[in-house]
């Protein structure tokens, strides 16, 4: 059996034997929440970064928290997707997401 590329790489075998290209996007996600204190926006970073948000800058947004996103996926669905799965499992609550113009320009 002859193994492909991506098969070497990986040590996985691929489903179509082509090596699946990651692409990434950037992004904002808007989580609406009350002016925090210096120790809440610690505990709201490390909440997100344990549910998988380490991709993400976190500022103060005039609505809440904005996550800064650059994320690898297959596509931008797939990454915008994923980051508001990891979102919501860190327990808060997404109320928008923001791209800017190079985002979705093909």
């Amino acid at each position: 059996m002859r193994e492909t590329f991506g098969e070497l790489l990986t040590g996985a075998p691929e489903n179509d034997g082509r090596i699946k290209v990651m692409s990434e996007y950037r992004f904002s996600v808007i989580v609406p929440a009350p002016q925090m204190t210096f120790e809440e926006t610690l505990d709201a970073t490390d909440s997100l970064g344990n549910a998988g948000c380490t991709d993400a800058a976190i500022r103060g947004h005039i609505d809440g928290i904005e996550l800064l996103f650059e994320r690898a996926a297959e596509s931008l669905q797939a990454a915008i997707s994923s980051a508001i799965a990891d979102v919501e499992r860190a327990g808060y609550r997404v109320s928008k997401v923001e791209l800017q113009r190079e985002a979705i320009s093909g």
